[in-house]
């Protein structure tokens, strides 16, 4: 099953060794602003869904997931919730459950990645479904913003903690008026619920936006390309068997706003204002896509330094702004020593 694409900027995933036979599905849609792709292989478990209909399963929960938690909507549950005065709202198992991961990769990332910087997003110029015709190039977008460079931070008063979910009443708890934004765990997500119906297939990909989740019963080890966020090309590749891939980069959605300054999607919680770092890019691996994804962005918005401890556990990669590539962890290339030994001595008569 081999993963190619028709738009610059998407993943491309082969076959490094075990070739799979040809994908049954490739499916490809716009959703959640961005897009998306699924494919498919052959049901290998008795009593497995004929793999159109698992497609169609797939779209379905992507496609109710947008529903139900896009900020964009204010028919969602997700812009009901904040809309609501209450302290305590009711909510379904999928806004708990996402509400439920964006705590979580807030708490893993120490508050660098922060589903409560929603004002902040919107003040920048984020507030509508992306629109690609908005991107500028990144090269001059970074010619024309600010010259320091410093590594994003937490906010002081971490206001997710505020933020409670139970399960057991199903509601959610916080302060009326502190508005969630589940975005910067939302992709990863989707493709890890989509993955939980993949598993009796013998080779399959979900695609949500660049996060990217793999698996299938024949395990096959895929090369997976990763693009140049000045090029749009390749620059390098990373391997993996089964688990997640996610890219974070200003590449994609980096506008100039109303008053000239330049604007991009992943904000320094600390001050509220777009990220820039030195580092303009971050591929991670690991297990899951909302893991992955939480890498990626932690490796971007933390700066090199911070980007190299990020990415070494699962492996990865990251772009400097000078374009340098930087290849961390299990996926660099295995030291060659070089050994000299002593000649063997002579052994008298």
């Amino acid at each position: 099953m081999s993963l190619t694409t028709q738009r610059p900027g998407r993943p491309t995933v082969t076959e490094a060794e075990n070739t799979a036979p040809p994908a049954t599905v490739d499916r490809a849609f716009d959703l959640m602003g961005t897009h998306m792709r699924v494919i498919i292989g052959t049901p290998v478990v008795k009593g497995a869904l004929p793999p159109q209909e698992a497609a169609d399963a797939v779209v379905a929960l992507l496609r109710n997931y947008d529903r139900k938690l896009s900020r964009f909507r204010e028919d969602s549950e997700l812009c009901a919730l904040n809309r609501d005065p209450r302290p305590v709202v009711p909510a379904s198992r999928l806004l708990r459950e996402a509400v439920s991961v964006a705590l979580r990769v807030a708490r893993d990332t120490d508050g660098l990645v922060d589903p409560t910087v929603l004002g902040d997003l919107e003040a920048a110029g984020y507030t509508e479904s992306w629109d690609s015709e908005r991107r500028i190039e990144l090269a001059s977008a970074l010619r024309d913003s600010a010259d320091h460079r410093v590594p994003a931070a937490p906010r002081a008063d971490a206001r997710w903690k505020a933020i409670s979910v139970d399960d057991e009443a199903g509601t959610i708890t916080r302060p009326p008026g502190l508005r969630i934004d589940t975005g910067g765990s939302g992709k990863g997500h989707a493709a890890d619920l989509a993955a939980r119906l993949l598993d009796d297939y013998d080779a399959w990909a979900v695609d949500c936006g660049g996060d990217l989740r793999l698996g299938g019963r024949l395990g096959v080890l895929r090369e997976v390309e990763v693009e140049d966020p000045f090029t749009g090309e390749s620059c390098g590749s990373l391997r993996v068997r089964s688990g997640a891939v996610a890219t974070s980069g200003l590449r994609s959605r980096i506008w100039r706003g109303t008053d000239g300054d330049i604007a991009h999607h992943l904000l320094d919680p600390a001050t509220g204002a777009p990220a820039f770092t030195g580092v303009v890019a971050a591929t991670a691996v690991a297990p899951t896509a909302v893991q992955a994804e939480a890498l990626a962005k932690t490796a971007l918005l933390g700066g090199p330094r911070q980007a190299r401890s990020t990415l070494l556990r699962h492996g990865g990669m990251f772009v400097t702004e000078d374009g340098a590539v930087h290849r961390v962890g299990r996926q660099e290339a295995p030291q060659r020593l070089r050994i000299t030994l002593p000649s063997r001595p002579e052994i008298a008569a």
